[in-house]
C-alpha cells in the first residue's frame, strides 16, 4: 500500500465517521492495484507475527506475492471492505511498510480483523498509540494514548461489527514482557482510557526441540480439539496461551501448503482457501502464524475462533 494523502471527511452527521471520498467507492481490487504494487521486491523483508525475521521457505521470484495479499482477500467487497482498506493503507503510511501485523479471525463464519504494532524500544519509541490517534483522529477513543507511559512492547486493535458500526476503537491491549516458554513469554492487558485489566499470557517454546516442556505446559489446558495437536502443521514454533474466557494454540512458521490445510479444517471462507489454493506457488516462499482459541462445552473441547496472520 503506497503512501497516500487521501482522508476521510466528514459530511453528514448520520455518518460522520464514515464518510469517504469518492475514491473508496472503487472495488477493493481497484482501490489495491492503486496503493499496493502486485509482487514482492526483492529486498522486502520476510518477518513473522512477532516481527522476527526468518529465511524464506523457497527462494521467491520475481511472480511471489506480497503476504498482504491474503489480507486484501478477506476484505469484504462492500462498504465496509473499503473503509477497512482505507485504514489500513494509512496505517502503512504511518507505520511504512512491513511494521505491522495482521490477523484475520473466523469466528462461526464471521470474519474480524485486529493489526499488532510492535515497539520493542520502549524506552525510546519509535511510533506508539499517541501515533495511532493523530493517524486515525476520528476513530481512537480519548484516553488511548495515555497507555504510551507503560514499558508495552506491542499493542493491537480489533476490527470488529462493532468497531466497524460505532466506528470507534474504545479500547487497545497491551503486551508486556512475562517469564516462561523456552522463547520468550508475555501478558496481555486491556486498556480503555481508563483502566486496565490483565486478559492473557503467551508462552513460546521451539516446536519439535522443546517438545517435551510445551507437552508439560499443556498438561493444565483442556484437550486440544481433534485433530489439533503440536506438529500438525509442521509449525516451527508453538504457542501456548490462557486467556481469561478461553484456552489457545499457535502454529507459528508454517508454510502456505499446511495453512491452506489448516484454512480448510478450521472454519475460513472458501474464497480465502481457494485463494490460497490457486496462489500457493506465487505465496511459497512465506512462512504463516496459525491461532486457534478453544473451551469445552458439554465436556469436549471445540473451536472458538481461528486466525492466519502475516505483515503488511
Amino acid at each position: 500500500m503506497r503512501r497516500s494523502d487521501r482522508r476521510l471527511h466528514l459530511t453528514s452527521r448520520h455518518d460522520t465517521k464514515w464518510a469517504f471520498c469518492d475514491h473508496l467507492q472503487m472495488s477493493n481490487q481497484e482501490s489495491a492495484m492503486k496503493m499496493n504494487q502486485a509482487f514482492r521486491r526483492h529486498d522486502d523483508p520476510f518477518r513473522d507475527f512477532c516481527q522476527w525475521d526468518y529465511e524464506p521457505v523457497v527462494v521467491p521470484e520475481k511472480t511471489t506475492l506480497l503476504q498482504s495479499a491474503v489480507l486484501l482477500k478477506s476484505l469484504p467487497d462492500s462498504l465496509a471492505g473499503r473503509r477497512l482498506l482505507s485504514i489500513f493503507t494509512r496505517i502503512q503510511a504511518c507505520w511504512g511498510e512491513f511494521n505491522t501485523v495482521w490477523g484475520i479471525k473466523s469466528t462461526d463464519g464471521i470474519v474480524s480483523w485486529e493489526l499488532y504494532f510492535y515497539d520493542y524500544g520502549r524506552d525510546d519509541r519509535r511510533l506508539g498509540i499517541s501515533d495511532l490517534a493523530k493517524c486515525l483522529p476520528e476513530l481512537v477513543a480519548p484516553g488511548l494514548a495515555a497507555g504510551d507511559r507503560w514499558p508495552w512492547f506491542m499493542f493491537s486493535v480489533e476490527f470488529d461489527s462493532t468497531a466497524l458500526k460505532t466506528g470507534e476503537i474504545g479500547s487497545v491491549d497491551l503486551y508486556f514482557e512475562h517469564e516462561g516458554g523456552t522463547i520468550s513469554a508475555g501478558v496481555s492487558e486491556v486498556w480503555d482510557g481508563k483502566l486496565r485489566q490483565r486478559k492473557n499470557d503467551y508462552r513460546f517454546y521451539r516446536s519439535a526441540l522443546d517438545r517435551a516442556e510445551l507437552l508439560k505446559d499443556l498438561c493444565d489446558l483442556p484437550n486440544l480439539p481433534e485433530p489439533l495437536a503440536p506438529g500438525r502443521y509442521d509449525e516451527e514454533i508453538f504457542v501456548i496461551s490462557r486467556k481469561a474466557i478461553s484456552s489457545a494454540v499457535y502454529f507459528s512458521r508454517v508454510d502456505v501448503r499446511r495453512t491452506l490445510q489448516f484454512a480448510h479444517e478450521n472454519g475460513f471462507s472458501p474464497a480465502l482457501t481457494e485463494f490460497l489454493k490457486a496462489d500457493a506457488g506465487a505465496l511459497a516462499p512465506y512462512r504463516f502464524d496459525l491461532g486457534i482459541d478453544f473451551s469445552v462445552q458439554s465436556g469436549k473441547s471445540v473451536v472458538r475462533r481461528s486466525a492466519i496472520y502475516g505483515i503488511f
